[in-house]
């Protein structure tokens, strides 16, 4: 009897452990999920950073080309550009670091309410071996200057958690 008992214990738990990870990997919320017309996956997806709604990590895939697009607000009516091979940097666990250049020009967009931000979404190419990187090796910091405003961020483990999981949905 208590065989059957362990024996039906042990099913069920298997049972329910495939079936957490199933549903694991169908919580993937795309921004776009397509194919191309050369049958190649193009897709989009995003992360809030640290519960904040003023800081997301995006990454995008071509094929096998990837882009790294962080959408961040700054408080006050800037009209500074980032301009075409500006840098981020992505500080890592390990004592490396990710250095990213935008692609092009980003302007920011004003938004006023009861207080002014500026909202910027400065893109990056990101070689798919330093995607794994930010997959397997936790990120520590990322910076990068907008005219005489500094922007740094620390991750959280949080953070690395989210970043993770968009990557793992971007890779499939």
């Amino acid at each position: 009897m208590r065989t059957l008992v362990r024996t039906i214990t042990l099913i069920m738990l298997v049972s329910l452990s495939v079936k957490g990870f199933s549903q694991k990997s169908s919580e993937c919320k795309f921004e776009v999920d397509k194919t191309n017309a050369n049958g190649k996956p193009e897709r989009k997806i995003k992360t809030k950073l640290n519960g904040t709604d003023t800081f997301y990590f995006i990454i995008s895939r071509n094929d096998t080309t990837y882009t790294l697009t962080l959408n961040f607000w700054i408080a006050g009516a800037i009209k500074t550009v980032i301009t075409r091979g500006e840098i981020v940097t992505i500080k890592m666990s390990g004592g490396f670091d990710i250095v990213l250049k935008t692609t092009g020009t980003t302007k920011p967009v004003a938004h006023y309410s009861d207080q002014t931000w500026s909202e910027y979404s400065p893109e990056y190419p990101i070689r798919s071996a330093d995607i794994v990187r930010l997959k397997t090796v936790a990120p520590i910091s990322l910076k990068l200057d907008v005219g005489d405003e500094k922007v740094f961020w620390e991750f959280n483990s949080k953070d690395i958690e989210r970043i993770r999981e968009i990557i793992r949905c971007i890779l499939k």
